[in-house]
């Protein structure tokens, strides 16, 4: 008899506490689903003391460092060919892809990206595979035409990822809808600026190994193209957007 008494005595006062705080219990519950619930980027109430789970936190600091380290290395890569070669087109480049990594690095969070193996893998090689191209002698243009091509280019592409900014990208990710600047000419301006400077340098260094290089970049370009589209437009603003830039890469052609 004593023990059932104790037992409804504490059943009462687990009642009691319950029922005068319902909130504290509420809490524990938005805790606990949020901590079993990472991939839906939800936050315990007020923040406090949870923060990002650690296995979060490290794949995104990974997914920084990891591509801003290969883009410095290859900025690297080009100050050593300007100093070989003396062609300023390698400064160009240098310049470019040092932003990248000043834009990866400081890249604000994303509230939606691509979980699909194929959509990383357009972003992935659509931005690392046009890195194996390489110099050559041959030249099938006057060198003043690949020089305008890649500084135009290069220009139009600075133009555009200043315009982004913190939106910067390597997967297809929603991290703000940009619709000012070259986005009013086309919904891909940094794209239309690597083709530019692409078709420059391959004019200037012509080669077969060139040429399959960049085809296969830009297969995976456009797949690139529709992915972050698909993405963004469940984004309200963005079917705006693309309701009024007609035009993906190419003004009038696509």
């Amino acid at each position: 008899m004593r023990v059932r008494g104790v037992s409804r005595h504490i059943s009462l006062i687990n009642q009691h506490n319950f029922a005068a705080a319902p909130d504290i219990h509420a809490e524990r519950f938005l805790h606990f689903r949020c901590l079993m619930d990472t991939s839906s980027g939800a936050r315990p109430p007020g923040g406090a003391g949870l923060g990002k789970p650690v296995g979060s936190r490290t794949v995104s600091i990974l997914a920084r460092a990891l591509p801003a380290s290969y883009f410095m290395v290859s900025c690297m890569a080009f100050w050593k060919s300007f100093l070989v070669t003396g062609k300023w087109t390698s400064l160009f480049w240098m310049v470019s892809e040092g932003v990248v990594v000043v834009l990866l690095v400081f890249r604000r969070p994303s509230t939606r990206i691509s979980r699909s193996p194929w959509d990383w893998i357009a972003g992935l090689a659509g931005s690392f595979l046009v890195l194996l191209v390489r110099p050559e002698s041959r030249a099938i243009a006057p060198d003043a035409v690949g020089f305008a091509l890649q500084l135009c280019g290069t220009l139009f592409q600075l133009y555009g990822k200043a315009a982004l900014g913190r939106s910067f990208g390597i997967v297809a990710a929603n991290r703000g809808v940009v619709v000012g600047g070259p986005y009013r000419i086309v919904r891909h301006p940094i794209y239309l600026g690597y083709l530019v400077t692409h078709a420059g340098f391959l004019l200037s260094n012509w080669s077969h190994r060139n040429l399959s290089i960049y085809a296969a970049t830009y297969i995976f370009q456009v797949a690139r193209i529709f992915a972050e589209e698909r993405l963004l437009m469940v984004d309200g603003r963005y079917k705006e957007y693309f309701r009024n830039v007609r035009y993906r890469l190419i003004p009038g052609l696509f």
